[in-house]
């Protein structure tokens, strides 16, 4: 069975979700500023990252072995200004966002950090969840503003806290997409010092691993300067369209990437499908962890919203393996 510290966390991220979506209609503050070309949208002013309040960081108070820069994944709906006017991206000025974002804020630092490492991670302006509904056409479209402010939030964060030392790279979902970006792009200096990059809930292609040779697939629990990816389904039929196909996969919790199952408890296996690079997840309830809410993208039996909560033990223990490798 699982233990009640992953129920209550993925009862906080599933009620944190259904909240948010019977808000979102409500929701008419101005704090949209920017027009972003058209006649009925605007997007929030970009974030001043020497601002604390565009930050939710925790250090610990020993010396910092090694720095976890971390990505949110979707969290908000599309909201309207008080004109009526639509806004498709997140704004750390509005308090209903940065509450949006505080459950899978707390599960990533518990996760990763651990309370033994620097822990950095940026309220970028996000794409919706309406969007990631509209299709990948539509992500396409609107999520380089997103990488804007995640590449530039890194900069900042590599210039005025990370001190010349390693980090780990992660992200869930829309993070994961952009931690599969970052990783691309990264400077050699930089990726050097780059311990992992968890890209967690988000595709990696053949075709991008041939063209970055910086995204490297994990193979092992152990190896650095590697990539964590995978996606989690009761079957290959009840994979997100927007979030898959993939040709990485990696099972955490027996860290291989054959087809030999590997028990998450008593009652729960985990499987690799080589064909369509899914871990499939053997035992669950898929009514348990199903949101109609987001049916469109999430049919019943897929297990997107719990990547984080369902393998959340082997991560943190799998973060400070390879934090340790690194720094031998």
């Amino acid at each position: 069975m699982f233990s009640s510290e992953q129920s209550k966390s993925a009862a906080r991220l599933l009620t944190a979700l259904s909240v948010s979506a019977v808000l979102s209609a409500a929701l008419t503050v101005s704090s949209c500023r920017t027009n972003s070309g058209g006649t009925d949208a605007f997007i929030p002013a970009a974030p001043d990252w020497s601002d604390k309040a565009a930050w939710y960081i925790s250090e610990p108070a020993t010396a910092q072995e090694a720095d976890i820069f971390y990505i949110l994944p979707t969290c908000v709906w599309d909201w309207t200004t008080e004109d009526g006017l639509t806004c498709r991206y997140s704004d750390y000025t509005r308090t209903d966002h940065i509450e949006a974002f505080r459950p899978s804020v707390e599960l990533a630092e518990d996760i990763f950090a651990q309370g033994q490492y620097g822990f950095y991670c940026p309220y970028y302006r996000q794409i919706s969840l309406n969007v990631w509904m509209d299709g990948e056409e539509a992500v396409e479209e609107l999520f380089p503003l997103s990488m804007e402010d995640i590449s530039a939030a890194f900069d900042y964060y590599l210039d005025n806290y990370n001190k010349g030392r390693p980090f780990v790279l992660a992200g869930f979902s829309q993070g994961g997409k952009a931690v599969v970006e970052l990783v691309k792009h990264l400077p050699a200096e930089a990726y050097e010092r780059m311990v992992a990059a968890y890209a967690i809930g988000y595709r990696i292609s053949d075709e991008e691993v041939e063209q970055y040779p910086q995204l490297h697939p994990a193979t092992d629990s152990t190896g650095t300067g590697t990539i964590i990816s995978y996606n989690s389904a009761a079957s290959p039929e009840a994979a997100c369209a927007v979030l898959s196909p993939s040709d990485v996969c990696i099972n955490p919790v027996n860290w291989t990437t054959d087809a030999v199952p590997a028990a998450l408890n008593d009652s729960v296996t985990v499987t690799v499908d080589t064909l369509s690079h899914l871990l499939i997840v053997d035992g669950l309830d898929p009514e348990a962890y199903f949101l109609s809410s987001l049916a469109p993208m999430f049919p019943l039996g897929n297990y997107h919203l719990q990547e984080l909560t369902l393998y959340q033990e082997h991560l943190r223990r799998n973060t400070a393996l390879r934090v340790r490798n690194f720094t031998l």
